[in-house]
């Protein structure tokens, strides 16, 4: 996977998950961010994979009622920070 597919994957879940909420997450999400997670890691990201990781830990703890929706938004709102700063190609975040 190359950096933009990576960016535009992530923009895509980012968008999806601020229009449903943390309350209808559609099924497979925490595999598919496993995936990116993944691919972040492969392509040298490790701030990347570190703040997915931790919106699929929070998404699985909001699913399983251990965790508010609050705190989904939180790391939400820094990956996706992240994916306009620092993955738009800027070498500065």
């Amino acid at each position: 996977m190359t950096l933009r597919e990576l960016r535009t994957e992530l923009e895509n879940i980012i968008t999806a998950l601020n229009t449903s909420g943390f309350t209808a997450v559609e099924a497979g999400i925490s595999e598919k961010l496993g995936q990116l997670s993944a691919a972040a890691n492969d392509l040298g990201l490790k701030e990347g994979k570190h703040l997915v990781d931790n919106l699929i830990t929070v998404i699985e703890a909001i699913q399983e009622g251990k965790s508010q929706a609050d705190s989904g938004v939180v790391r939400l709102t820094a990956l996706d920070f992240y994916v306009k700063k620092a993955l738009s190609g800027s070498q500065s975040t």
